[in-house]
Parts: C-alpha cells; structure tokens; sequence
C-alpha cells in the first residue's frame, strides 16, 4: 500500500496544529491577502481563513498521491518535490496570516527570508537524491566534466544552498533591519560559488 510520506504529512500536521491552538486566540475576521508592502487588504472570517490553506495542501497531497502513478519513473523526483515545494509556499503563508493576526507584524523581508530559505533548502534535497542535476551543464555546453568533478561539483552546490538556505531562516528570526543587501550578497555569493566551481572543474 502506497504512503503519503513523512514531510507532507509533518507539513500538514504542523499547520493544522499552529492554527487550531492559536484559533482562540485570534480576533474574528483575519487578513487573508496582503499587498506588496505586507499591508493587509482582504478580510475573512478567522474560520475560513484558517481552513482554507490546510484544504488545499490537503486537496494538492491527494493530486500527488494519485497522479504519481501516471509520471514516469524518471521524472517522479520532480514531480514529488513541485509539491512539496508548494506545500511549504502554503505552510508559510498560513502561518504568517495567523502570527499577523496575533498582531505580530511581518515585514515583506522577513517573508521573502522564509521563502527563499525554505526554498533553497529543498533544492539541496532536491539535488542530493537528483540524478538529473548535470542535464543544463550539457545543455549550457559543459561536456568535459568526469564523474568526480560531477559529484564534487554537486557536493559544492548542496552545501552551499544548504548553509545559504539556514542563513536566510536564522535572519528571518533575528531581523532587524532591511535584509535585501545581504540577499543580494548571499545570491551573488551563491552563484559565484556554484556556477564558478561548475566552470572551473569543466575546464580542469
């Protein structure tokens, strides 16, 4: 018998838990939607509002858990990880609805810390268990590359998203001023460090 799987489940779980023990806590209406600069402009009742970011990671696992059958082997990785990708996009946004509505504000950094973070680190696991990593180096023309360059190269890029990922989330907690310089550091760093050992072990 197939299984959901331990991360959307703990996903999930952990979503529900934070909102049905802050749901007491919370005042009526809640802000659902939020313009560029985090301002709230879309009420609704905390009820609907709380339930309807667990529906839809709930109605996505079950797209996943069925759909699977009809991917290829191959491209069953990727498949999987395009919805956990989306599950934690929905575990962020249900968790900062509930924290502003517990009057915590969120400053759109902050939330872009999150997601990025969150994001990076599941590209590193994406990658770690990826056997299609390589396919854009052929593509961008990286032919000399052998197979230990390649798990360097790969061991390199893990890390390096994996430290730029913690990063990100220790920020996002401890925030105090405007992070989007020391985005833009951690993006260039991240890219000088990835793409650049890509072109050096390519042309060893």
């Amino acid at each position: 018998m197939k299984k959901v799987g331990t991360f959307p489940s703990m996903i999930i779980f952990i979503t529900v838990v934070a909102s049905l023990a802050c749901y007491p806590l919370l005042p009526a209406e809640i802000a659902v939607h939020f313009g560029s600069d985090f301002s709230p402009d879309m009420f609704m009742q905390k009820w609907l509002g709380l339930v309807l970011m667990p529906f839809l990671m709930i109605m996505f696992t079950g797209t996943e858990y069925y759909g699977k059958e009809k991917v290829k082997e191959e491209s069953k990785l990727e498949f999987e990880y395009c919805f956990r990708l989306l599950l934690v996009l929905l575990a962020i946004i249900q968790l900062s609805i509930i924290a502003y509505g517990l009057g915590y504000e969120i400053p759109t950094g902050r939330f872009a810390l999150i997601t990025a973070g969150s994001f990076m680190l599941l590209v590193a696991a994406y990658l770690s268990y990826s056997k299609k990593v390589f396919l854009f180096l052929r593509m961008l023309g990286f032919k000399k590359v052998d197979a230990y360059s390649k798990n360097l190269w790969k061991k390199i890029t893990i890390i390096t998203l994996t430290v730029s990922g913690l990063s990100c989330l220790i920020l996002a907690i401890f925030m105090r001023n405007d992070p989007s310089y020391f985005m833009m550091s951690m993006f260039l760093g991240l890219c000088i460090i990835v793409v650049g050992s890509g072109v050096y072990l390519n042309k060893k």
